[in-house]
């Protein structure tokens, strides 16, 4: 059995029976706790927090930031590791993990987490692991999470350090998927007000594609680039449609 960590790992939820599992299973060799906080999900999610002995806590849905700072004000260990439900930890990590939090002083790590998308690892398109690296290990208490959409951790005491293992963010299986955040994160982010010009579609793909080299990523850099300009678009059509009526 390995050894206990001073740690707590969180993951919020929300229909997650497909991905749940093997982010439960990753977590096993930290030797650390696992806290599943639930925003009403309808699947077997529960059952399967349960069935890998996870803390299962309920919290109703408000943003992504209130979400993830109510679950870490329910921890009880000196540290906190916030991920995804379709989020596992690479043995690789885990092994850093465990060396690391004994003897630092440092207050929070950023971590880089590699994205697979429709089944591709994507490496650039501004996906890559370089670009996708922020704070995801942190002590309780040095700062918050901030931010409705594409939260981020704001450390507000101590210094942080940059581990160099991955994060593998299993993210987006279909192009179905990918069209219905598109349409959800557009949808909230209107509803709260965010807004973009309607030139910043066209100059988001330039950027990824371009200036991220999301050509090498092949097709899938393409078709992904091209999505994620489709989604400031849509907002923008959404926010002028609402000014309409």
């Amino acid at each position: 059995m390995p050894t206990k960590l001073d740690l707590t790992v969180v993951i919020p939820t929300l229909n997650e029976e497909n991905d749940l599992p093997a982010c439960l299973e990753s977590i096993n060799s930290l030797g650390a706790e696992a806290l599943v906080l639930d925003s009403g999900s309808t699947d077997k999610t529960k059952e399967i927090a349960k069935k890998f002995r996870a803390r299962f806590e309920t919290h109703p849905f408000k943003n992504f930031s209130d979400q993830r700072n109510y679950a870490d004000s329910l921890v009880d260990t000196t540290w906190i590791l916030s991920i995804e439900a379709d989020v596992t930890i690479s043995p690789l990590l885990a092994k850093e993990i465990k060396a690391t939090l004994p003897k630092t002083d440092r207050s929070a790590f950023f971590i880089p987490r590699l994205n697979t998308i429709w089944r591709k690892a994507i490496w650039h398109s501004d996906w890559g692991p370089k670009e996708d690296t922020h704070i995801w290990l942190y002590r309780k208490g040095s700062g918050s999470w901030q931010s409705h959409v594409h939260e981020e951790y704001s450390l507000a005491k101590g210094t942080s350090g940059k581990l160099n293992n991955l994060l593998i963010h299993h993210n987006y299986d279909t192009i179905s998927e990918f069209i219905a955040k598109i349409n959800s994160y557009s949808e909230y982010a209107s509803n709260q007000g965010v807004s973009y010009s309607f030139w910043w579609g066209m100059r988001d793909f330039c950027k990824r594609y371009i200036f991220k080299l999301g050509f090498l990523d092949g097709y899938h850099g393409f078709f992904l680039c091209y999505l994620q300009s489709i989604y400031y678009h849509t907002l923008f059509v959404k926010n002028y449609l609402k000014k309409q009526t």
